[in-house]
């Protein structure tokens, strides 16, 4: 087993490294925390604005206070989530830009500028209008792909010295925005030849495109449990093997599971009586397992274990897990490599996906309202927040119930080998 294990190891952790280096995995992850302090307060706010909604006394306000609490909060998710593809676009170009050494601003500009090329513009009375969906949920994929391409071409026109040179005496920004002319102009033609194109097309315009060709399906197929148990199950087993499975796992399907959390952002904005989608990056954040390190923490530290080593390593993990900090359990236990523990590490988490997604299917717990959860928020406000509701909250109680159950006999079989290990020392002393 142990050969096997370590032979295992050889061969992964070389392509795990070459995955974790890649600057376009890198930059994807990177570029989408761009819109995080938007996206988190624009969550906050719509909560607010549900709460009377949500603890059922919206009807006993007064129509005023009800009109304010919509009039004030609901314009902020148009200004936020709405256009979560802009924040990405910029982010993904300034990130590998900066990765190939070349301006970062310069490229962010300019892949922006590249997607709104693509994006449908609609003539009106009022005058020229975008829909706003273009800008979220619908465009964050082209806006992926145009943000990768369009930095390419920049970067490498860049390295290969073709711009504007000014002189010495010009001061750097205005020199630096003359340098970017060139290698700005070719991916912003483009766009624009790419956008002409699809005009003579039935679909019209390239988000509509990869929307209902790619998208859709990717969506639909990333959003059903199979595929979260897949996810998930991958993520632990590679943190086993001390690989970060969550950079690893994140990097590819965080583009499907933002675009659903952004599509029941928009629903529960809107009012609708049911979301769309059970699965998306508020679920992931919220349901998959948070609070594990916490239950075991809290049950060996205090209660169950004999060992003194047991006792001390979850005492000393309880502070981080509260804000659910995994590594000193994946660590300090350890967790990697540790064959007593690998069925736990694994199937706690699985168990608290399924529970979680059906008794979010059976209407227990509201559909995730798509809100941006930072995964350091404590369990029962996370749960509260994902969901707007307090099931939310209740629910993530009983996943950490039910992950403790499924960690207690292997942590017990680990405390009795702690507690042998430390009987027979001092019986040598």
């Amino acid at each position: 087993m142990k050969d096997f294990l370590n032979k295992f190891q050889e061969k992964m952790m070389p392509i795990s490294q070459r995955i974790g280096n890649n600057r376009y995995l890198l930059s994807l992850r990177d570029g989408f925390m761009v819109a995080f302090p938007a996206t988190m307060f624009a969550s906050i706010m719509i909560i607010i604005q549900n709460l009377p909604t949500t603890f059922g006394f919206a009807k006993m306000l007064p129509q005023g206070v009800n009109d304010f609490l919509n009039n004030f909060f609901g314009p902020i998710g148009n200004a936020t989530m709405s256009i979560s593809a802009l924040f990405v676009v910029f982010g993904i170009s300034y990130q590998l830009a900066t990765r190939y050494e070349q301006k970062g601003l310069f490229a962010g500009a300019i892949g922006l500028s590249s997607f709104l090329m693509l994006v449908p513009f609609q003539s009106m009375k009022q005058g020229t209008m975008i829909p706003l969906d273009s800008l979220g949920a619908k465009g964050i994929f082209v806006g992926i792909i145009t943000a990768i391409i369009t930095t390419e071409i920049y970067c490498k026109i860049c390295a290969a010295n073709i711009t504007i040179k000014m002189p010495k005496s010009v001061p750097p920004m205005i020199a630096d925005s003359f340098i970017a002319i060139i290698p700005g102009a070719v991916p912003l033609l483009l766009a624009n030849t790419v956008r002409y194109i699809f005009t003579y097309t039935n679909y019209k315009d390239a988000i509509s495109f990869v929307y209902k060709v790619l998208q859709q399906p990717l969506m639909g197929l990333g959003g059903t449990l199979p595929a979260v148990i897949i996810a998930v199950f991958l993520t632990q087993l590679f943190w086993w093997f001390g690989i970060h499975g969550t950079l690893l796992v994140n990097s590819v399907i965080d583009p499907i599971m933002t675009a659903l959390a952004i599509q029941n952002y928009e629903a529960y904005k809107n009012g609708a009586e049911h979301l769309p989608h059970i699965i998306n990056t508020t679920f992931m954040g919220v349901f998959v397992n948070q609070g594990m390190q916490l239950g075991v923490s809290l049950v060996f530290g205090f209660f169950l274990a004999k060992s003194i080593r047991m006792k001390t390593t979850m005492r000393t993990i309880l502070a981080p897990s509260i804000f659910n900090v995994s590594e000193p359990m994946t660590y300090g236990l350890p967790v990697v490599l540790n064959p007593t523990l690998l069925i736990p590490w694994i199937l706690a988490p699985l168990a608290s996906t399924i529970v979680s997604y059906f008794a979010i299917s059976v209407g227990l717990v509201p559909y995730p309202i798509g809100a941006t959860v930072v995964w350091t928020t404590p369990i029962f406000l996370a749960g509260w927040l994902g969901t707007g509701s307090i099931a939310g909250a209740i629910l993530q109680l009983v996943d950490v119930v039910i992950m403790t159950f499924i960690w207690t006999p292997f942590l017990m079989m680990l405390d009795k080998e702690y507690l042998l290990e430390e009987q027979s020392g001092k019986q040598a002393e």
